[in-house]
């Protein structure tokens, strides 16, 4: 049974995905399809590579997947297909799925469009002919590279007679569905600036001076009501700084209402 994931832009109020979902179960009836995410946000490429990179990855051999991120093909962004680690990303050349994957070893193809209005056709033929055993070197036109996102790094101050780091500042490039605010700043990136120093993240007149391993470390002994609805930072699971309120929910409000950490929101990291 082929495997077949969708990550979109679609939502699910417009025909889009249902459409897109017929198609492709017309094309090969036997597809078990899953659903990544449909909630990302449109024109927003960092999001998508964020998604695509910490959800794809790990699926098995010969897992496709589309990624309908700004999808629809045209001469600047024609119609591709990516193979990596046995596996094969459909979408269009526009740097997210080359992104997502730069640590990946992988082989590039652009496919041939169709003047059929169907959307996103050529995408499903060529995952009709992965799932019949062509090679991808049979389905699209091989090269070298595809288009790649300049993704934001956050700023760096070093210390001019020393070189050692003074500050950081990071931006948000995601809220999860807690509103929890995710950071463009890795662990490891951050544990090699820090060097074993103490640190401060400043933000509007808040401050947190330490981490914690898991959401639930944030407890202090068996009474959660003294911690919930504070904030704390970690590193999540995908390796990435993360601040967050705890036990927030869409009606109390998450770390991207309750402390302004929305989209591109930046925060001072102090080192001493």
């Amino acid at each position: 049974m082929p495997l077949i994931t969708l990550t979109t832009d679609f939502g699910y109020k417009d025909p889009d995905l249902g459409y897109l979902k017929s198609r492709i179960l017309q094309s090969i009836p036997d597809a078990q399809i899953v659903d990544i995410s449909h909630d990302l946000t449109p024109f927003d490429p960092q999001e998508a590579v964020y998604v695509v990179e910490n959800s794809l990855l790990d699926f098995p051999e010969n897992t496709i997947h589309f990624v309908g991120f700004d999808s629809e093909s045209h001469e600047t962004q024609p119609a591709v297909l990516v193979a990596a680690s046995g596996q094969y990303y459909l979408g269009n050349d526009n740097g997210v799925i080359t992104t997502a994957l730069a640590n990946k070893e992988a082989s590039y193809y652009y496919l041939q469009t169709s003047n059929q209005p169907a959307f996103m056709l050529a995408h499903i033929l060529a995952a009709r002919q992965l799932v019949t055993g062509k090679h991808p070197d049979e389905i699209g036109q091989k090269t070298s590279a595809l288009k790649k996102i300049l993704l934001s790094k956050p700023f760096v101050k070093y210390h001019e007679q020393t070189g050692e780091v003074l500050l950081i500042v990071p931006q948000v490039i995601y809220n999860d569905h807690y509103g929890n605010a995710v950071f463009n700043l890795k662990k490891d990136l951050f544990e090699r600036w820090r060097n074993g120093r103490n640190f401060t993240i400043k933000f509007g007149h808040n401050e947190i001076k330490s981490l914690v391993n898991h959401y639930h470390d944030a407890l202090t002994g068996n009474d959660a009501v003294m911690v919930a609805g504070q904030m704390f930072a970690h590193f999540n699971s995908f390796g990435y700084l993360e601040i967050f309120i705890y036990q927030s929910n869409q009606l109390s409000g998450g770390a991207n209402t309750l402390l302004g950490l929305r989209k591109n929101q930046t925060v001072h990291i102090v080192f001493y």
